[in-house]
């Protein structure tokens, strides 16, 4: 039976695996040590939390599994996938990597190997490479992939908590901006559609009028006209509010 410990801050999460629990325990506490702390573990002996700066906990969540860890390494070049290779540990991923990178004359970086996403450009050529680093659980021998996450070393990240951090809260901080720009335009949309289609109902409404010989009934297309005003009034809130756009988690 493998063990896997999920380390999970805010919307990052990362794991690594363990042969056993012994060797899992040790890690993490040498990740806490790392951060000048202790890690402290819950009553049921399934997580522990170690305490970062400015009052931020990390947890940590561990899990039997009795299917295969392995470590995935994408290489991508000018945003196309060249290959996708399985390693047995995270150590011969970083290493495979490293080969990729030596043969561009290109140096990675501790905190490249620390968060297992390297990046490079080829002087000659202009290209750019791009590596990726995951731990995947996969159901057989074919790598078919069931779950997938990062492999951020996690020693590194609670050294450099710091700087982690506010990389991690500067990146949360572009991606809600990014989505409160995404909610805002669908807000816009459903403005000038619920407008239009109000506006319709009203015109024909307005032909029927017109058209009608005096004595003669007429119709109103209150229900064209109600549709659109409810999306436009839905719009406006959007516009007001983006994040009631936006999917819910």
């Amino acid at each position: 039976m493998k063990h896997l410990a999920i380390f999970q801050l805010d919307n990052f999460e990362t794991a690594i695996g363990f042969d056993s629990k012994e060797s899992l325990t040790e890690y993490v506490e040498s990740c806490a040590k790392a951060a000048k702390t202790k890690a402290l573990k819950s009553e049921t002996g399934k997580s522990y939390i170690i305490s970062l700066p400015n009052n931020r906990e990390l947890n940590v969540a561990i899990q039997e599994v009795d299917t295969l860890i392995k470590y995935e390494l994408i290489y991508d070049k000018n945003d196309d996938r060249i290959e996708t290779s399985y390693y047995p540990t995270r150590t011969k991923l970083v290493s495979a990597a490293h080969k990729i990178l030596d043969e561009l004359d290109f140096e990675p970086s501790k905190e490249e190997d620390g968060l297992s996403a390297w990046q490079a450009t080829n002087a000659d050529s202009k290209e750019e490479i791009k590596l990726a680093g995951h731990l995947v659980l996969v159901g057989s021998e074919q790598n078919n992939v069931l779950e997938s996450y990062n492999c951020v070393d996690m020693k590194y990240f609670c050294t450099h908590s710091e700087i982690e951090l506010a990389k991690l809260d500067a990146k949360a901080k572009i991606t809600k901006a990014a989505s409160l720009k995404d909610g805002r335009k669908k807000g816009l949309i459903n403005l000038g559609i619920g407008l239009a289609i109000a506006a319709v109902g009203a015109l024909i409404s307005f032909i029927s009028y017109n058209n009608a010989k005096p004595g003669e009934t007429y119709t109103v297309y209150t229900g064209i006209i109600v549709i659109g005003i409810i999306d436009a009034v839905c719009g406006l809130y959007y516009l007001i509010n983006p994040k009631a756009a936006l999917p819910k988690e």
